[in-house]
């Protein structure tokens, strides 16, 4: 049975994954690690990439991880590819991997350590750190918030912008626009099938429908 939504993000999920992934004789910090993941997402700049964002990730996890190579791999990736945020640094998902890499230290073993780092770093949505089997479902997993209703789409664009008070509208914008239609100009939003059925129609209806409310907005 898949895990509730009260209980997606809880300790015992977290630990009994770390715990599985441990070394042989490793001490486990799951329980701080699960802590500083808690308090990282719940700082007070986020909006958007909070603890509900890992709750929407874990859960269209749990509907493909059937498909994945590496399902512990991509799990982890998913717990930590945020866990960094600093508004207005290009480097965060970089700084999550490097956090990762620290706290899995001598307790994982490097190839392990070493596949999470790149699918965490894959959410650069950048078209690198592809080369991995399980990039694609972490690509789309991130981005599949892009095909939830309108309503709900509507919502988490108004919490980034939140987000990125740095920026000036104009600013902010026009940054947006540059990376939402380059994922529009792809041939295929989505890049596995299993994202690509369920959520490609809607999330290009709703960047449609979001230029519409920018320029009625503007």
């Amino acid at each position: 049975m898949a895990p509730t939504a009260s209980d997606i993000t809880g300790l015992d999920r977290f630990q009994a994954l770390w715990q599985r992934n441990l070394t042989d004789g490793a001490i486990d910090n799951s329980s701080a690690i699960h802590q500083r993941l808690l308090a990282g997402y719940s700082e007070s700049q986020r909006h958007y990439h909070t603890l509900e964002h890992i709750d929407h990730c874990l859960a269209r996890f749990e509907e493909c991880k059937a498909l994945v190579s590496e399902p512990d791999a991509l799990e982890i990736a998913i717990w930590m590819h945020d866990v960094i945020l600093v508004s207005g640094r290009p480097d965060n998902e970089a700084l999550s991997a490097q956090l990762y890499l620290e706290l899995s230290k001598g307790v994982q073993h490097d190839e392990m350590r070493q596949l999470v780092s790149r699918l965490i770093m894959a959410t650069l949505h950048n078209g690198e750190s592809l080369d991995d089997a399980d990039a694609i479902y972490m690509v789309d997993i991130d981005l599949s918030s892009f095909g939830l209703p309108w309503d709900d789409f509507l919502r988490d664009s108004l919490n980034i912008r939140a987000e990125n008070q740095h920026l000036c509208d104009r600013d902010y914008q026009l940054n947006q626009t540059r990376f939402q239609q380059g994922l529009l100009a792809r041939p295929r939003f989505f890049l596995s099938d299993f994202f690509f059925d369920r959520y490609e129609k809607q999330a290009r209806d709703n960047l449609a429908r979001y230029f519409e409310y920018q320029r009625d907005s503007g």
